[in-house]
């Protein structure tokens, strides 16, 4: 804001020095006739009347100039301060924006954050539950896995006791049914070689020993000899016929067929139609019933991984 208002030279202004020149004559004027003329004093009153009145006319218009001149001071100065106050007022609107404008995005970035962070540890707990469940899984698997470990462990345990048992039965003389049993156990532990010559003796000593030749054919069929699979099966089917054994009959008779028929090796599955294909290693006694014992029954137990060979590595 400037500190003084320069105001050019007006016509007023020489005006007021015009009649402050008058009054100045006029009062010269009556002093002179007032000395000129002693006997007529009103002569220098005149004069003197006229300049104190021009003098008065000129103070009244110089104190107009001067308020006029107040006047457009005080305009301006008023002027200067609303545009003094509209720049403020704008100013503070600016930063009144700006303020808001940046809080706003403060608080966008808060809540970014914020959304950000519940998203991680939401991921997070998916990740720790996921886990927690895929350990639990685990330890189930695990659980599982040494349940059926066991199981198979004691199947083996059994079977192994079953051939001590028939080789004792076989010490005191060869018996056809000692030789089968055998050979179920060893089938079972997954000795196949074994199992074939038990199987083997057994029909030597009982040729009507209808198992011995079903679960041999088996085997071979397991090796991929698909001749003496076949043969095995199909002599199996002719006794238990005789037997009257006409469910494992119809077994054979249809593993004969099938076996018969594949064109590629068989890969160990058996490709028999029953209802539980798993009793076809539970084949009991399928001797003649003359023994003087009682014949002794395999287990029916499921195929395991476990074998006599792996047993003690």
């Amino acid at each position: 804001m400037e500190n003084s208002v320069n105001t050019p030279t007006s016509p007023a202004s020489g005006q007021a020095n015009l009649l402050d020149g008058l009054s100045v004559f006029g009062l010269l004027g009556g002093a002179v006739a007032s000395i000129a003329i002693p006997a007529n004093p009103a002569a220098g009153v005149i004069p003197v009347a006229a300049a104190v009145g021009l003098h008065l006319l000129n103070r009244r218009q110089l104190a107009e100039q001067m308020l006029q001149r107040q006047e457009a001071a005080t305009a301006q100065v008023v002027q200067q301060i609303n545009q003094h106050q509209a720049a403020l007022t704008d100013y503070l609107q600016k930063f009144q924006q700006e303020t808001k404008h940046q809080l706003d995005q403060q608080q966008q970035a808060q809540v970014s954050n914020h959304e950000a962070l519940s998203q991680s540890l939401a991921r997070q707990g998916e990740q720790l539950q996921s886990q927690l469940a895929n350990l639990q899984v685990e330890a189930q698997q695990t659980a599982q896995s040494q349940a059926q470990q066991h199981q198979d462990l004691v199947g083996v345990v059994t079977e192994l006791r079953q051939m001590v048992n028939c080789s004792h039965h076989l010490e005191a003389g060869p018996r056809a049914e000692a030789y089968y049993q055998r050979g179920l156990s060893h089938q079972k532990l997954g000795d196949r070689p074994e199992a074939i010559r038990d199987y083997s003796e057994a029909i030597r000593f009982n040729s009507e020993l209808a198992g011995a030749y079903y679960q041999r054919g088996i085997i071979y069929a397991e090796l991929g000899e698909r001749k003496p699979a076949v043969e095995d099966l199909r002599q199996a089917a002719k006794l238990f016929f005789d037997q009257g054994d006409l469910e494992n009959y119809d077994r054979a008779r249809e593993l004969g067929k099938e076996f018969y028929d594949l064109q590629e090796p068989f890969t160990g599955v058996l490709p028999t139609k029953t209802e539980q294909p798993t009793e076809a290693f539970a084949y009991v006694n399928g001797g003649n019933g003359n023994d003087d014992e009682a014949p002794m029954k395999p287990l029916l137990a499921v195929e395991s991984d476990v074998t006599a060979d792996n047993l003690f590595n």
